[in-house]
């Protein structure tokens, strides 16, 4: 018995700035055949920016879910850009910094149920002042949350965006695991 879906047949029925959408029919493991209704997704980068004592986040409407989030720096990857680059491009544009020290904290699927997005998540401690002007059609505000208060507002659920929410993980994960060590 086969274990995976085969893709029969792909139809792009909308193909936009940011994403694709195709319909494929695949066949099942049992044999019969069903639609998958697919988002392709050019991927993305997400910095956790970490600068005396606090964490640097963005507020920014967002009109999907209708919404006023608190995100960290995030942005796009850019035809043949690689994630490291995006994610300096990205916090130059959204906080006027550009990380000096950033290193990966990994790399999550947020919907693939339907969509191919990929988030290759940073985190950077260290910075120099070097911004870049802010893309014409983004309206955030920057905001700097302490460490520990930005702790107490993951674990109480406060944060709701899945990046901000893998990104929190990851790293007070990580910091869970330095202070047992020690």
């Amino acid at each position: 018995m086969k274990q995976f879906e085969k893709t029969v047949s792909s139809e792009v029925i909308y193909d936009g700035r940011i994403v694709k959408l195709r319909i494929d029919e695949v066949e099942l493991p049992d044999g019969s055949f069903s639609k998958r209704e697919i988002v392709d997704h050019q991927g993305a980068v997400a910095i956790l920016a970490v600068k005396d004592g606090q964490m640097i986040f963005v507020k920014q409407y967002r009109i999907a879910s209708q919404q006023l989030l608190t995100e960290i720096p995030a942005g796009l990857l850019e035809s043949g850009e690689t994630p490291e680059a995006a994610a300096i491009r990205e916090c130059r544009e959204e906080i006027g910094y550009r990380p000096v020290n950033l290193f990966k904290l990994g790399d999550f699927i947020p919907t693939p149920g339907y969509c191919s997005e990929k988030i290759t998540l940073f985190c950077a401690t260290e910075f120099v002042w070097d911004p870049l002007e802010e893309d014409p059609d983004e309206f955030i505000k920057v905001v700097k949350i302490p460490v520990r208060t930005a702790r107490t507002l993951f674990i109480n659920g406060q944060f709701i965006d899945g990046k901000t929410v893998a990104a929190l993980g990851y790293y007070f994960s990580i910091a869970a695991r330095r202070l047992i060590a020690e």
